[in-house]
């Protein structure tokens, strides 16, 4: 080939390398300038609120195992009765504030696979772009032939200057090549390990629903031994009479205690017209009398209240027996002491109904609520020996006679 025909053949594989780099370059160019990164959620919020919920998680159990050991530990059958009667409510509270948690802790696992989900599939349509991109550049090399060569290119440049701004042009590609690669290979790492994330929050979500299963089948366990428990009035007798003066000084405090929140109650109640209504019985399920008002255990003590109970009492909903104002949503509990958790509602006129030994409490202070709503749940906490709902009525600070207001 004489030398002007290579001069021509090199000019000419210059000019169509040129003519494939320029708009590839300024389609690189243009694609690093213009794209937008994925936008990646961060999820550090949502793993303090899974740790914390694992460590409530954590003291839960604890609490449980202890119960439970205090159960096994009985020495007798009699305590192991009395042990299951005051750490039934507990177990039952437990459980149940664990099930709440990990249906928690499951929804907001949800939460996260779900976003992740939306990145994993942006990420993959940001890879899918850039490798179309790659392709488009690896197929116009491969198009434009061997004649593109960078010394192809620079050989064939008609001066210096013209030589240099081939040379720039082809670094300049080289230069955007490798960032596809490199943006490339970030891409791919991020998309696996938002998959890698999405798999094990998969797999906490089944562990928690299978653990979850096994607190119902727990919690099913400890309610039925709730239901089969029944309030023993004859039991209660012999507790007392077999602890009289312990438990006569009990009562005595109890309802010196009893008396200062009615009259701190009766500063407001007493100026203002009753509204409570007709009022009615404080359960749908539950009618028996298993200790009335007035004068019991041979004179020893008095009864303040009605004790209502029946069978599958435990857990069953007290009612308010008429509208009014909750003043007093009671939770703090010892074990064999007084009234346990308990409600006391104000209906004006200086009268206020109370709802004793419950289980959990449905309202809270300073709430309104109507004749026939559900208030609390009967149980066993406090000085009882069985789940039933203690009524009581009190007029300007004084206990009477339940049966007057709501008949028998």
């Amino acid at each position: 080939m004489s030398k002007g025909k290579r001069i021509f053949a090199l000019a000419l594989a210059a000019l169509m390398t040129l003519m494939v780099i320029l708009p590839t370059l300024s389609m690189l160019v243009h694609a690093t300038n213009s794209e937008e990164p994925t936008e990646q959620r961060d999820f550090t919020a949502e793993r303090n609120k899974i740790a914390e919920l694992n460590d409530s998680y954590k003291e839960l159990e604890a609490q449980q195992k202890k119960i439970d050991s205090q159960i096994s530990n009985a020495k007798s059958e009699k305590q192991k009765q009395e042990a299951i009667k005051e750490q039934i409510d507990g177990q039952i509270n437990t459980t149940t504030k664990q099930i709440e948690l990990l249906s928690e802790r499951i929804d907001l696992l949800n939460g996260n696979i779900e976003q992740k989900q939306v990145e994993m599939e942006q990420k993959q349509t940001q890879i899918d772009g850039t490798m179309e991109l790659f392709k488009k550049r690896m197929r116009a090399m491969y198009i434009a032939g061997n004649n593109t060569s960078t010394i192809g290119l620079v050989l064939g440049a008609e001066s210096y200057s013209q030589m240099l701004m081939r040379a720039e042009v082809v670094g300049r590609v080289a230069e955007h090549d490798r960032e596809l690669l490199a943006k490339l290979d970030q891409d791919f790492r991020e998309l696996n390990e938002i998959k890698s994330e999405i798999e094990e929050d998969k797999s906490a979500v089944e562990g928690d629903k299978a653990e979850m299963a096994e607190k119902k089948e727990e919690l099913d366990d400890q309610f039925k031994l709730a239901q089969d428990k029944i309030h023993d009035f004859d039991a209660m007798e012999k507790e007392f009479m077999a602890n009289k003066a312990e438990l006569q000084k009990q009562m005595k405090q109890v309802q010196a205690q009893m008396q200062a929140i009615y009259d701190e109650i009766n500063r407001e109640s007493m100026n203002v017209p009753y509204t409570g209504g007709v009022m009615q019985w404080p359960s749908r399920s539950l009618s028996q009398i298993t200790s009335g008002y007035g004068s019991r255990f041979g004179g020893s003590d008095f009864h303040t209240g009605i004790d209502i109970a029946g069978s599958g009492a435990y857990g069953s909903p007290v009612l308010a027996a008429a509208t009014g104002t909750v003043k007093v949503a009671n939770t703090a509990v010892t074990p064999g002491y007084g009234y346990g958790k308990y409600v006391i509602i104000d209906h004006g006129g200086g009268i206020q109904t109370l709802y004793a030994h419950c289980s959990a409490l449905n309202v809270s202070v300073g709430q309104t609520v109507a004749v026939g709503q559900q208030i609390a749940q009967v149980g066993s906490t406090g000085w009882s020996t069985g789940p039933h709902i203690h009524f009581e009525v009190r007029k300007n600070g004084k206990s009477v006679n339940p049966l007057s207001y709501v008949g028998g």
